[in-house]
């Protein structure tokens, strides 16, 4: 419609300055006419040369009519568009445009008229001249506040019904979780973990938004004072796990875990429980250890390296915590890859260095769960840990 409309402005523009241009020859013709008939010494009452044929009348009569038909085609789809209590700018424009239009055809048509008349008085022309002129400036000056008018109009960022408004995101909904459900990531271990305790961490990032369902139910979880000391083990047991495979996969591929954060992913705080920020470190030495006093943790939490006991295939649940622990410890004691047990030596892992003294003596320790004999004053060496990725 704003095509048409400027159509319909460049038009009157034409027809405006067709007709000056025509009366302003056709005046010229007759002052040539009135020089030659005065050197001749001819005085006739009309000069047939000077009067206008009314073609000019019904080319502007004409144009009138194409520009009043288009007027009223778009007036039928103004028409068309639900009604609004105040005029369109569009019905504006096109208002004014036709008024303007109106006038300079009747006073062409006036010219034209008193033309077919006219004599050799020369105030007659100078009258003409003085319409036309005031004709052509009337419309000029409608047209430029029309051209004015019509650039809000094409400009949508001032027209409010035509403002793009983005959708804001959702807010993200919080729905409290008197204990999380476990089972969730249980499932997701089982998928991606071996018996071995090998992770596929690149199945495992196609699949991460299982995880994200399981730390959520784990964020939104609220802590009361109803849970039993194996609820509270096993919520940060699972959650400890669960937010170091989460480390790897946010920055999967990686070769090694402590290739993260200057070396210390552990202290990195960005896990968000029980209304804190934790960091890895601040579940297992701050929470896990004083509260519980369980060395057999250190067998269960699993720190993404090869050197770590293995992860077990499974979440680990309250009614079964205690034989979890039982015998992921007794696995990882008796694993060759991590430990070598003799009578008089043993070579164990690192972390019955690290944590001698949640072990009491380590020897003693490591022959309550070994499969062949362990003397109590046996010596104890330990292996390098090897920090590569647990993956397969």
């Amino acid at each position: 419609m704003k095509n048409r409309i400027l159509y319909i402005i460049i038009l009157s523009t034409c027809l405006i300055g067709i007709s000056c241009q025509g009366k302003s020859a056709k005046s010229k013709t007759k002052s040539q006419s009135d020089e030659i008939l005065k050197k001749d010494e001819i005085t006739p009452s009309v000069k047939s040369e000077a009067i206008p044929d009314n073609n000019d009348a019904k080319e502007n009569h004409t144009s009138k009519e194409i520009i009043e038909t288009e007027s009223s085609e778009i007036d039928a789809e103004i028409e068309s568009e639900p009604q609004k209590t105040e005029e369109t700018p569009a019905k504006k424009i096109i208002t004014e445009t036709a008024t303007a239009i109106d006038k300079s055809t009747n006073k062409a048509a006036e010219i034209v008229k008193s033309n077919s008349s006219a004599t050799t008085n020369n105030t007659t022309v100078s009258e003409n001249k003085v319409i036309t002129s005031q004709t052509t400036t009337e419309t000029k000056n409608v047209i430029d506040k029309v051209s004015t008018e019509i650039k809000p109009v094409n400009n949508p960022q001032n027209t409010e019904t035509e403002k793009i408004t983005k959708p804001e995101k959702p807010a993200k909904v919080i729905v409290p979780v008197d204990y999380p459900n476990h089972k969730l990531f249980d499932s997701f271990l089982k998928n991606y973990v071996s018996n071995q305790g090998k992770v596929n961490y690149a199945s495992m990032k196609k699949k991460e938004a299982d995880l994200d369902e399981y730390l959520t139910t784990l964020e939104n979880t609220k802590f009361n004072t109803t849970w039993t000391r194996n609820d509270k083990l096993t919520f940060w047991i699972n959650a400890y796990n669960a937010y170091t495979i989460k480390l790897i996969l946010n920055n999967y591929p990686l070769g090694k875990i402590t290739d993260l954060y200057n070396g210390k992913p552990w202290d990195h705080k960005w896990i968000k429980l029980n209304g804190k920020t934790l960091s890895l470190n601040n579940i297992e030495n701050d929470i896990i250890r004083p509260e519980f006093n369980d060395p057999r943790i250190h067998f269960a939490v699993n720190c993404a390296a090869k050197s770590c006991p293995p992860l077990l295939n499974a979440a680990y649940s309250s009614p079964n915590l205690e034989s979890q622990l039982e015998s992921q410890t007794k696995k990882f004691i008796n694993n060759q890859a991590h430990n070598i047990l003799s009578k008089s030596e043993i070579t164990v892992s690192k972390i019955f260095d690290w944590y001698g003294t949640d072990f009491g003596d380590i020897a003693t320790y490591i022959a309550r769960y070994a499969d062949t004999t362990v003397k109590s004053n046996a010596k104890v060496k330990f292996n390098e840990y090897d920090w590569s990725l647990n993956g397969m």
